[in-house]
């Protein structure tokens, strides 16, 4: 009796897993898609191939924090459930299952990411960029009172975005073309400066 029911929670526990890794895959593939959807007007056709190419690695939190460490040298910080470096496949966390789909968007989006964005942006807001594109794309918006990934960071990318339009952000981030930002960014400040010197009466 002890055996069979081994061997009775063996196999549902096998199944289980099999299910997970079915579910774990189709989000990371469905991820590609809509990305490639959505951005593929922006982005270099090989650009688009490595990272469908690039399967993503789903880690329990214990293999999730090893990794980690191997890779970087140290534990990652709190809160940190994802991680992408250049020519690698992602790294997820599986430790929070209902925030794995925005994790996997926000690290496939870095695969996305122009090599040049980050020079153009500087890392807090191309962190912040990669971020509110990720909740916009998967829809997970953060419930009230719980933490939110880079809040500073998004609440700036969230406000350059509105101040000077979606497309001129998104050539910076995904074609590393900063041509339209700065125009409509140095438009912004003359239009604050004319403001400013002429006060309304």
């Amino acid at each position: 009796m002890g055996s069979n029911h081994t061997e009775n929670t063996t196999r549902t526990e096998g199944a289980d897993t099999h299910k997970l890794r079915t579910y774990f895959q189709d989000v990371d593939e469905q991820t590609v898609k809509i990305l490639a959807e959505k951005y593929g007007h922006l982005v270099p056709p090989e650009r688009l191939e490595h990272m469908a190419n690039q399967p993503t690695q789903f880690e329990t939190a214990e293999n999730f924090v090893k990794n980690y460490h191997t890779e970087f040298g140290e534990k990652p910080e709190p809160g940190v459930v994802g991680y992408t470096e250049a020519g690698h496949p992602s790294h997820v966390s599986t430790a929070d299952m209902p925030e794995v789909p925005e994790t996997v968007v926000h690290e496939r989006l870095h695969q996305l990411a122009d090599p040049r964005a980050e020079q153009i942006l500087g890392t807090k807001l191309c962190e912040g960029i990669t971020e509110d594109l990720a909740i916009e794309t998967s829809g997970q918006e953060p419930e009230p009172g719980n933490p939110v990934a880079y809040p500073e960071e998004r609440a700036s990318a969230h406000a350059l975005r509105k101040a000077v339009g979606n497309d001129a952000v998104e050539e910076a981030y995904f074609k590393g073309d900063a041509t339209t930002l700065k125009t409509r960014l140095d438009g912004a400040s003359e239009e604050a400066k004319a403001e400013k010197s002429n006060p309304a009466d």
